[in-house]
């Protein structure tokens, strides 16, 4: 499945009160994906939560909605330490 259009949406998330804007889709104008992922987006700026879990940095535009890491990269470190984790509590606990 192809991920969201990178030009679709425009955040503006320097200070509050933050905008994410978002282009119809040309010819149709239905805006149903678009809106709701702008929605998704600015609900998660205003929560403080579009930033990678792992490094911290802001999610860049073209991550899904529910995007939790800002590259794969992040993604990977966070698996390992979770494995680590739960391999050093199992020695520790046997």
């Amino acid at each position: 499945m192809p991920g969201p259009d990178p030009y679709a949406l425009w955040i503006e998330s320097d200070e509050p009160p933050y905008r994410v804007c978002h282009q119809a889709y040309f010819w149709t104008g239905n805006n149903g994906n678009r809106r709701t992922r702008a929605i998704a987006i600015l609900r998660r700026l205003s929560l403080g939560d579009w930033r990678c879990r792992w490094c911290g940095d802001a999610l860049p535009d073209w991550r899904r909605a529910d995007a939790r890491y800002c590259n794969e990269g992040c993604r990977k470190r966070a698996a390992r330490s979770r494995c680590a984790a739960l391999a050093l509590a199992g020695r520790s606990a046997g």
